[in-house]
Protein backbone atom coordinates (compact mmCIF):
# COMPACT_ATOMS: atom_id res chain seq x y z
CA UNK A 1 0.00 0.00 0.00
CA UNK A 2 2.01 2.90 -1.11
CA UNK A 3 -0.40 5.39 -0.46
CA UNK A 4 0.93 4.96 3.53
CA UNK A 5 4.23 6.14 2.29
CA UNK A 6 3.45 9.77 3.22
CA UNK A 7 2.63 8.62 6.79
CA UNK A 8 6.20 7.24 7.55
CA UNK A 9 8.35 8.79 4.98
CA UNK A 10 8.88 12.74 5.30
CA UNK A 11 10.17 14.49 1.97
CA UNK A 12 10.47 18.42 3.19
CA UNK A 13 8.86 21.54 0.89
CA UNK A 14 8.74 24.84 1.48
CA UNK A 15 6.38 25.84 4.31
CA UNK A 16 3.18 27.32 3.15
CA UNK A 17 1.56 30.18 5.33
CA UNK A 18 1.08 28.88 8.92
CA UNK A 19 -3.21 28.56 8.86
CA UNK A 20 -4.67 31.21 11.52
CA UNK A 21 -5.04 29.60 14.70
CA UNK A 22 -8.71 31.26 15.11
CA UNK A 23 -11.59 29.56 15.92
CA UNK A 24 -14.25 29.29 16.98
CA UNK A 25 -14.59 25.72 18.10
CA UNK A 26 -12.34 23.33 20.14
CA UNK A 27 -9.86 21.53 17.88
CA UNK A 28 -10.46 18.10 17.87
CA UNK A 29 -7.90 14.99 18.42
CA UNK A 30 -5.26 14.64 15.68
CA UNK A 31 -3.22 12.19 14.68
CA UNK A 32 -1.91 10.21 18.16
CA UNK A 33 -0.88 11.64 21.14
CA UNK A 34 1.75 9.69 24.15
CA UNK A 35 3.18 11.04 27.09
CA UNK A 36 7.26 9.39 27.72
CA UNK A 37 8.34 9.72 31.31
CA UNK A 38 12.29 8.38 32.42
CA UNK A 39 11.10 9.45 36.28
CA UNK A 40 13.12 12.92 35.96
CA UNK A 41 11.76 14.50 32.29
CA UNK A 42 8.68 13.87 30.27
CA UNK A 43 8.12 13.89 26.57
CA UNK A 44 5.32 14.12 23.78
CA UNK A 45 5.20 12.28 21.55
CA UNK A 46 2.41 12.96 18.24
CA UNK A 47 2.10 11.74 15.13
CA UNK A 48 1.99 13.39 11.97
CA UNK A 49 1.17 13.11 8.65
CA UNK A 50 3.60 14.59 6.23
CA UNK A 51 0.88 16.52 3.86
CA UNK A 52 -1.45 18.66 4.99
CA UNK A 53 -5.16 20.94 4.46
CA UNK A 54 -5.69 24.57 6.18
CA UNK A 55 -8.12 22.79 8.55
CA UNK A 56 -5.76 20.84 10.07
CA UNK A 57 -5.31 23.45 12.26
CA UNK A 58 -4.84 24.32 14.95
CA UNK A 59 -4.40 21.34 16.70
CA UNK A 60 -5.70 20.35 19.88
CA UNK A 61 -5.28 22.08 23.26
CA UNK A 62 -2.73 19.32 24.61
CA UNK A 63 -0.28 19.43 21.59
CA UNK A 64 -0.45 22.89 21.16
CA UNK A 65 0.34 23.83 25.06
CA UNK A 66 3.02 20.85 25.12
CA UNK A 67 4.82 22.90 21.58
CA UNK A 68 4.53 26.14 23.67
CA UNK A 69 6.77 24.76 26.55
CA UNK A 70 8.76 22.92 24.61
CA UNK A 71 12.54 23.62 24.56
CA UNK A 72 12.97 21.73 21.69
CA UNK A 73 10.84 19.63 19.35
CA UNK A 74 12.35 16.94 17.13
CA UNK A 75 11.27 16.30 13.37
CA UNK A 76 12.42 13.41 11.07
CA UNK A 77 13.66 16.05 9.23
CA UNK A 78 13.88 19.94 9.69
CA UNK A 79 11.73 21.42 6.69
CA UNK A 80 14.51 24.18 6.87
CA UNK A 81 17.42 22.31 5.88
CA UNK A 82 16.51 22.35 2.67
CA UNK A 83 20.26 22.38 0.83
CA UNK A 84 20.79 18.73 2.49
CA UNK A 85 17.83 17.29 1.45
CA UNK A 86 18.17 18.39 -2.36
CA UNK A 87 21.88 17.33 -1.73
CA UNK A 88 20.26 13.88 -1.05
CA UNK A 89 17.77 14.02 -3.33
CA UNK A 90 20.30 14.49 -6.28
CA UNK A 91 22.86 12.49 -4.98
CA UNK A 92 20.36 8.88 -4.95
CA UNK A 93 17.50 10.21 -7.09
CA UNK A 94 18.73 11.33 -9.65
CA UNK A 95 20.29 10.21 -12.99
CA UNK A 96 23.21 11.44 -13.90
CA UNK A 97 23.04 14.11 -16.73
CA UNK A 98 22.14 12.89 -20.19
CA UNK A 99 20.18 9.98 -18.94
CA UNK A 100 16.44 9.43 -18.54
CA UNK A 101 13.75 7.25 -16.73
CA UNK A 102 12.60 6.08 -20.20
CA UNK A 103 16.19 4.50 -21.18
CA UNK A 104 16.10 2.53 -17.80
CA UNK A 105 12.27 0.72 -17.76
CA UNK A 106 10.45 -1.28 -19.73
CA UNK A 107 8.83 0.77 -22.81
CA UNK A 108 5.04 -0.04 -21.45
CA UNK A 109 5.71 1.13 -17.81
CA UNK A 110 7.21 4.22 -19.36
CA UNK A 111 4.44 5.01 -21.38
CA UNK A 112 2.25 4.52 -17.75
CA UNK A 113 4.37 6.95 -16.22
CA UNK A 114 4.24 9.68 -18.66
CA UNK A 115 0.52 9.05 -18.91
CA UNK A 116 0.79 10.00 -15.14
CA UNK A 117 2.58 12.59 -15.22
CA UNK A 118 0.67 14.31 -17.51
CA UNK A 119 -2.66 13.34 -15.46
CA UNK A 120 -1.00 15.54 -12.67
CA UNK A 121 -0.16 18.08 -15.16
CA UNK A 122 3.48 17.49 -14.03
CA UNK A 123 6.18 18.55 -16.73
CA UNK A 124 7.32 15.72 -18.02
CA UNK A 125 10.77 16.93 -19.29
CA UNK A 126 11.88 18.06 -15.87
CA UNK A 127 10.95 14.78 -14.28
CA UNK A 128 12.91 12.99 -16.90
CA UNK A 129 16.24 12.46 -14.97
CA UNK A 130 14.40 10.89 -11.69
CA UNK A 131 15.08 7.28 -10.87
CA UNK A 132 12.11 5.24 -10.81
CA UNK A 133 11.79 5.06 -6.46
CA UNK A 134 12.05 8.91 -7.15
CA UNK A 135 9.49 9.62 -9.57
CA UNK A 136 6.83 6.64 -7.50
CA UNK A 137 7.30 9.18 -4.72
CA UNK A 138 6.70 12.58 -6.60
CA UNK A 139 3.60 10.54 -7.90
CA UNK A 140 2.31 9.82 -4.58
CA UNK A 141 2.88 13.55 -3.51
CA UNK A 142 0.65 14.05 -5.83
CA UNK A 143 -2.04 11.97 -5.50
CA UNK A 144 -2.58 13.17 -2.14
CA UNK A 145 -2.36 16.93 -3.50
CA UNK A 146 -5.16 16.14 -6.24
CA UNK A 147 -7.00 15.21 -3.28
CA UNK A 148 -6.38 18.47 -1.85
CA UNK A 149 -3.81 17.47 0.58
CA UNK A 150 -0.53 20.22 -0.11
CA UNK A 151 2.98 18.75 1.08
CA UNK A 152 3.92 22.24 1.98
CA UNK A 153 0.74 22.36 4.80
CA UNK A 154 2.63 18.87 6.02
CA UNK A 155 2.16 19.14 9.87
CA UNK A 156 6.03 18.93 10.41
CA UNK A 157 5.63 22.11 8.68
CA UNK A 158 3.51 23.33 10.90
CA UNK A 159 5.36 21.90 14.28
CA UNK A 160 8.30 23.88 13.50
CA UNK A 161 6.93 26.90 12.54
CA UNK A 162 4.73 27.15 15.32
CA UNK A 163 8.35 26.10 17.49
CA UNK A 164 10.30 28.56 16.16
CA UNK A 165 7.87 30.95 16.49
CA UNK A 166 8.26 31.08 20.54
CA UNK A 167 12.30 30.34 20.22
CA UNK A 168 12.36 26.84 20.05
CA UNK A 169 15.21 24.46 18.89
CA UNK A 170 14.04 22.55 15.95
CA UNK A 171 16.25 18.96 15.69
CA UNK A 172 16.61 16.35 13.46
CA UNK A 173 16.08 12.47 14.82
CA UNK A 174 17.32 11.49 10.82
CA UNK A 175 19.56 12.92 7.91
CA UNK A 176 18.30 13.32 4.43
CA UNK A 177 21.37 11.45 3.91
CA UNK A 178 20.16 8.32 6.15
CA UNK A 179 16.83 8.45 4.37
CA UNK A 180 17.39 8.46 0.89
CA UNK A 181 20.06 6.44 1.07
CA UNK A 182 17.69 3.42 2.39
CA UNK A 183 16.42 3.70 -1.60
CA UNK A 184 19.60 3.33 -2.89
CA UNK A 185 19.85 0.01 -1.79
CA UNK A 186 17.15 -1.05 -4.93
CA UNK A 187 18.93 -2.22 -7.85
CA UNK A 188 17.20 -1.24 -11.18
CA UNK A 189 14.96 -3.79 -11.08
CA UNK A 190 13.42 -3.08 -7.51
CA UNK A 191 13.07 0.17 -8.66
CA UNK A 192 11.45 -0.82 -11.62
CA UNK A 193 8.67 -2.86 -9.99
CA UNK A 194 8.23 0.41 -7.26
CA UNK A 195 7.01 2.51 -9.41
CA UNK A 196 4.64 -0.02 -11.37
CA UNK A 197 3.34 -0.79 -7.72
CA UNK A 198 2.95 2.63 -7.50
CA UNK A 199 1.13 3.01 -10.52
CA UNK A 200 -0.93 0.54 -10.21
CA UNK A 201 -2.27 1.12 -6.53
CA UNK A 202 -2.95 4.63 -8.49
CA UNK A 203 -5.26 2.79 -11.27
CA UNK A 204 -7.24 1.31 -8.64
CA UNK A 205 -10.53 2.40 -8.18
CA UNK A 206 -10.65 2.22 -4.90
CA UNK A 207 -7.40 4.22 -4.52
CA UNK A 208 -9.19 7.66 -3.43
CA UNK A 209 -11.26 5.59 -0.37
CA UNK A 210 -7.83 4.33 0.89
CA UNK A 211 -6.56 8.12 0.63
CA UNK A 212 -9.58 9.36 2.22
CA UNK A 213 -9.63 6.39 4.88
CA UNK A 214 -6.15 7.33 5.82
CA UNK A 215 -6.56 10.43 6.20
CA UNK A 216 -9.53 10.60 7.96
CA UNK A 217 -7.86 8.13 10.60
CA UNK A 218 -5.35 10.76 11.51
CA UNK A 219 -7.85 13.78 11.57
CA UNK A 220 -10.04 11.79 13.98
CA UNK A 221 -7.31 10.24 16.12
CA UNK A 222 -8.58 6.56 14.85
CA UNK A 223 -5.82 4.46 16.64
CA UNK A 224 -7.92 1.12 14.84
CA UNK A 225 -7.82 2.95 11.45
CA UNK A 226 -4.02 2.71 11.56
CA UNK A 227 -3.70 -0.29 12.66
CA UNK A 228 -6.12 -1.23 10.32
CA UNK A 229 -3.24 0.25 7.78
CA UNK A 230 -0.32 -1.84 8.83
CA UNK A 231 -2.40 -4.84 8.81
CA UNK A 232 -3.51 -4.33 5.04
CA UNK A 233 0.39 -3.32 4.41
CA UNK A 234 1.80 -6.43 5.66
CA UNK A 235 -1.57 -8.65 3.57
CA UNK A 236 -0.42 -6.85 0.81
CA UNK A 237 2.37 -9.10 -1.31
CA UNK A 238 3.54 -6.29 -3.65
CA UNK A 239 7.42 -5.11 -3.36
CA UNK A 240 6.11 -1.60 -3.10
CA UNK A 241 4.21 -2.11 0.05
CA UNK A 242 6.92 -4.72 1.92
CA UNK A 243 9.70 -2.27 0.96
CA UNK A 244 7.61 -0.02 3.13
CA UNK A 245 6.97 -1.87 6.03
CA UNK A 246 10.28 -3.35 6.35
CA UNK A 247 12.65 -0.34 5.30
CA UNK A 248 10.57 2.29 6.22
CA UNK A 249 8.90 1.06 8.76
CA UNK A 250 10.55 -1.36 10.94
CA UNK A 251 14.33 -0.98 9.78
CA UNK A 252 14.27 2.60 10.85
CA UNK A 253 11.83 2.86 13.91
CA UNK A 254 14.61 1.62 16.15
CA UNK A 255 17.06 4.66 15.46
CA UNK A 256 13.85 6.77 15.95
CA UNK A 257 13.40 5.26 19.38
CA UNK A 258 16.91 5.63 20.10
CA UNK A 259 16.83 9.42 19.25
CA UNK A 260 13.91 10.02 21.45
CA UNK A 261 15.17 8.57 24.38
CA UNK A 262 18.08 10.36 24.03
CA UNK A 263 16.13 13.56 23.78
CA UNK A 264 13.95 12.83 26.66
CA UNK A 265 17.25 12.04 29.11
CA UNK A 266 18.66 15.65 28.14
CA UNK A 267 15.68 17.66 28.29
CA UNK A 268 12.19 18.14 30.07
CA UNK A 269 9.02 18.86 28.15
CA UNK A 270 10.84 18.75 24.54
CA UNK A 271 8.35 17.41 21.72
CA UNK A 272 8.71 14.51 18.90
CA UNK A 273 6.87 14.26 15.95
CA UNK A 274 7.16 11.30 13.62
CA UNK A 275 4.89 10.22 10.67
CA UNK A 276 2.13 8.24 12.77
CA UNK A 277 2.77 4.49 10.78
CA UNK A 278 5.85 4.70 12.89
CA UNK A 279 3.88 4.97 16.28
CA UNK A 280 1.38 1.71 15.35
CA UNK A 281 2.12 -1.65 16.25
CA UNK A 282 4.67 -4.03 18.28
CA UNK A 283 7.58 -3.06 16.33
CA UNK A 284 6.74 0.92 16.69
CA UNK A 285 8.56 3.06 18.49
CA UNK A 286 5.98 3.42 21.92
CA UNK A 287 6.83 -0.58 22.18
CA UNK A 288 10.73 0.25 22.01
CA UNK A 289 10.51 2.56 24.42
CA UNK A 290 8.13 0.43 26.59
CA UNK A 291 11.54 -2.10 26.15
CA UNK A 292 13.57 0.56 27.16
CA UNK A 293 11.95 0.90 30.69
CA UNK A 294 10.59 4.21 29.82
CA UNK A 295 6.62 4.94 30.90
CA UNK A 296 4.35 5.23 27.58
CA UNK A 297 1.49 6.47 28.04
CA UNK A 298 -1.10 7.11 24.91
CA UNK A 299 -3.13 10.24 25.67
CA UNK A 300 -5.39 9.64 22.53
Amino acid sequence: MTLALLFCFYLPQARGAVPSAATSQEPPNRGALYRVSDGRHTLHLFGTIHVGASDFYPLEKRIAQALKKAPVLALELDPQNAGALQAAVQKYGVYPPGQRFEDHIDPALAQRAMAALKLYQLPAEQMQGLRPWMLAMALTVQEYASSGYRPELAVDNYLAGAARAHGARVVELESAERQMSIFARLDAAHQTQFLGDTLDEMDDADTTRKLTELVDAWRHADSQGFENALQEMEQDQSFASTFTRQALLDERNPDLADGIAALLAGHDKAVAAIGILHLVGPHGVPALLRAKGLKVEQLY
